[in-house]
């Protein structure tokens, strides 16, 4: 049944409709929160290496063939990557990292250290094995060590970023499982 609506109250309703649609439409929007990536990184502050918590992105729903579609983060322009076989229990000694980078270990374990402080980070390689490191000599008179204590061989790929990666810091220290997961 369809009873007809005063001409006077017509505005009102329709002022009611809009701002209820307009109240969904924002509780929808809301609820589809961005999404970021958090990576530890190995940086500089006062010309000594630091580990940070650094947050990426956001992920954006990518339009690419073959992954169209699904969550995408792009990192910045890159160049002249580095595939490193990595042997069992090697010590990479203490030094800056040459460029700003990518660092994803795709496999094997890394344990970080900051000369002079008690800051250390393990990098499982795999999922959550991307790492930034970006104590550069500009930044860092010292570095960091990288020792690789596993039996099994590490497998990283370098990947130098040009220019800036826009990040936020979350904290100092490495970003904590729980940081990390569900990406």
């Amino acid at each position: 049944m369809h009873l007809p609506v005063p001409s006077r109250l017509r505005p009102i309703l329709f002022l009611l409709s809009l701002s209820l649609l307009l109240s969904i439409a924002s509780a929808q929007n809301q609820t589809q929160a961005k999404t970021y990536m958090n990576l530890t990184a190995i940086t500089g502050r006062d010309g000594e290496s630091v580990l940070e918590c650094w947050e990426v992105g956001p992920l954006v729903t990518s339009a690419v063939p073959g992954t169209a579609g699904a969550a995408a983060l792009f990192l910045g322009d890159m160049s002249n990557a580095t595939y490193t076989v990595i042997p069992p229990r090697f010590d990479g000694g203490e030094h800056v990292a040459p460029a700003l980078q990518v660092v994803f270990f795709v496999s094997g374990l890394v344990h970080v250290t900051i000369p002079n402080r008690t800051e250390e980070a393990w990098v499982q390689g795999g999922k959550y094995g991307l790492v930034i490191a970006a104590d550069t000599a500009d930044v860092s008179r010292y570095g960091h060590r990288s020792v690789y204590p596993g039996n099994e061989a590490t497998v990283a790929l370098q990947v130098p970023v040009k220019g800036e990666l826009k990040h936020s810091v979350l904290h100092r220290g490495v970003c904590e499982w729980e940081e990390m997961v569900g990406l």
